[in-house]
Parts: C-alpha cells; sequence; structure tokens
C-alpha cells in the first residue's frame, strides 16, 4: 500500500465519521458517560458495514438508495435528540411528579443501534471504495471502525469536559439540536 493508498483510506475513515463527534458531542454535553466498550461495539457496526457495502454494494445500493439511507439515519438520529428534549423539558412538566427522566448510560442494544444508524452511509462508502480501486475492503472496513471510535470518543470527551460546562442547564436542548443537526446533516450535507 503506497502513501496515497493510505492517505484515501484514512480520508475515506475521517470522511463518514463525522456524525460520530456530533453523536458524541451530544452524549458529553448531556454529562451522559458513553463507555469504551458501547464506543467499540458501535464502531464494530460501522466497520461490518463498511465491509458489507464492500462485498455487496452494488446489490445493497439498487435495494436502498443512498437518500433512503440518509433518510433513515436523519430520522433516528433526530428520534434521539427529540427524547433529550422530551426527557429534560417535557416530561417533567407532564409527569406528576417533579422527577426529571435522566437518559441511561448506554449499553450493549444503545450501541448497535448507534451503530447501525451512523454507518447507513458506510455500505455505499465501502463500496465506492472499493470499486474505484481507491483501497482494499479490508483497509476500508478497518478505517472506517477505527476512526469512527476515534472521533465518537473525541466528541464524547469534549463535551463531557468543555462543552458541558458552558452550557450547563442548557445541555439537553443543546444535545438534541446537535443531534438533529447531525441528523439533518445527513440528507443535506
Amino acid at each position: 500500500m503506497g502513501w496515497a493508498s493510505l492517505i484515501a483510506v484514512n480520508l475515506i475513515g475521517i470522511g463518514s465519521n463525522f456524525d460520530n463527534t456530533g453523536v458524541g458531542l451530544a452524549y458529553g454535553a448531556d454529562k451522559i458517560k458513553f463507555p469504551h466498550w458501547v464506543n467499540a461495539i458501535a464502531n464494530i457496526v460501522g466497520g461490518t458495514m463498511g465491509l458489507l457495502g464492500a462485498f455487496v454494494g452494488d446489490e445493497i445500493s439498487q435495494l436502498m438508495p443512498v437518500a433512503v439511507a440518509d433518510w433513515l439515519s436523519c430520522i433516528a438520529l433526530c428520534g434521539i435528540g427529540m427524547f433529550f428534549w422530551y426527557a429534560a423539558y417535557i416530561h417533567p412538566h407532564l409527569s406528576r411528579k417533579a422527577k426529571h427522566l435522566r437518559i441511561p448510560m448506554p449499553g450493549l442494544w444503545q450501541g448497535i443501534v448507534l451503530g447501525f444508524v451512523m454507518s447507513l452511509d458506510n455500505i455505499v462508502l465501502g463500496f465506492g471504495s472499493t470499486v474505484s480501486g481507491t483501497t482494499s475492503l479490508w483497509m476500508c472496513a478497518i478505517s472506517i471502525a477505527v476512526w469512527g471510535y476515534i472521533l465518537l470518543w473525541l466528541g464524547h470527551m469534549i463535551g463531557y469536559g468543555l462543552f458541558a460546562r458552558f452550557v450547563g442547564k442548557y445541555s439537553s436542548l443543546v444535545s438534541g439540536v446537535l443531534l438533529i443537526g447531525v441528523g439533518m446533516y445527513q440528507i443535506y450535507g
């Protein structure tokens, strides 16, 4: 593998995972711990989706066009963002108890769902990068998984540390906006 292929495979990994940074920021800003093992599961799913795209991308792209994958991802991320708003602002007013509905720390199921939602576009990227001869399918999948992990972790660290201090009591509002923004980016970005 030459330098050009190494640079290309890393750009594919980074470019396909910018949404992971936004999701990490959203969880971090709301002071929700995102365990490393959940991050790993989410990005194993992402790498698998990239590998799936490299193997059978042509057939999948005929069954599920890029626009459909983008819309499904948008709907899921916007739904999570709206749940952040509901839990912080609507539920306390509807509930007889003034108790806030706390969003739990993500577990196995949330890791799988987030990994799937954040990586629907990886199918197309995996297909495109291997068909164009830019890189091997395994290198593409590994790059997507590794950069996905790094960017989700980085977004979470920034959100949990610096970002959460600035947004304070508006953290759920900002987290919801970030997730909805990432969802909209899937369609319009």
